[in-house]
């Protein structure tokens, strides 16, 4: 999973972000409650960032400005 390393790494640096990984297939439930529609999505101060092909620029981003 690409954002799933890029997000890894970029906790590596800036470490003041936790990650919550839901999986959606054992818990579709969780996923439902959650809004979780897409995989991977990611969240920040409410804010949601979706998307098949996340880079790590477009998470860096996101990260820093919160827009998604």
């Amino acid at each position: 999973m690409m954002a799933g390393r890029a997000l890894r790494k970029i906790q590596q640096e800036m470490n003041d972000f936790q990650i919550k990984e839901v999986d959606v297939l054992a818990h579709p439930l969780t996923a439902v409650k959650e809004g979780i529609t897409m995989i991977p999505t990611l969240e920040l101060d409410g804010k949601r960032l979706s998307g098949i092909f996340l880079n790590e620029q477009q998470i860096r981003d996101f990260l820093h400005t919160g827009d998604g």
